[in-house]
């Protein structure tokens, strides 16, 4: 049940936004975007009030790995109506990852992916990969395997 939840949330932002960059959908979107120096586990949180939205990113971390956390942040909202923990760079290699955090990296991959060129992306090792897209290793189990 939930691919599907996630597949038509997908559906609906790729109809609705122009994906070119995680900062160019917060704007598009009309989401406030902070950075804001945090604790150096936390990669960012959302804030929503009056129905206004604001992704709090941490402005320690290396902005390499930021757009995942934005785009991880924007899938909290329209998910989950902005409900989340806040994300963290360790999230849960061998521990228990809540469903709502799976669904937000699963929903955040989608949408990084269609913000790079996908034949460049099957060329990549995946530790090439990981640079590439500024994740975590952890993060690699929600790359769809790709027909080449």
């Amino acid at each position: 049940m939930s691919g599907s939840f996630i597949e038509k949330s997908y559906a609906k932002i790729k109809s609705k936004y122009t994906l070119i960059s995680p900062k160019d959908l917060l704007k598009e979107a009309d989401i406030d975007l902070l950075p804001f120096p945090l604790d150096d586990n936390t990669g960012g949180f959302t804030m929503t009030n009056n129905r206004c939205s604001t992704i709090v990113i941490n402005s320690n971390w290396d902005e390499h790995y930021i757009g995942f956390v934005i785009l991880h942040e924007f899938s909290h909202l329209i998910l989950h109506g902005g409900s989340s923990t806040p994300y963290y760079r360790r999230i849960g290699a061998g521990r228990f990852v809540p469903k709502i955090e799976n669904e937000a990296n699963e929903l955040a991959m989608k949408l990084l992916l269609d913000m790079h060129d996908l034949e460049e992306i099957k060329r990549l090792t995946k530790s090439q990969l990981i640079y590439y897209l500024g994740i975590d290793e952890d993060l690699l189990r929600y790359i769809p395997k790709f027909d080449n």
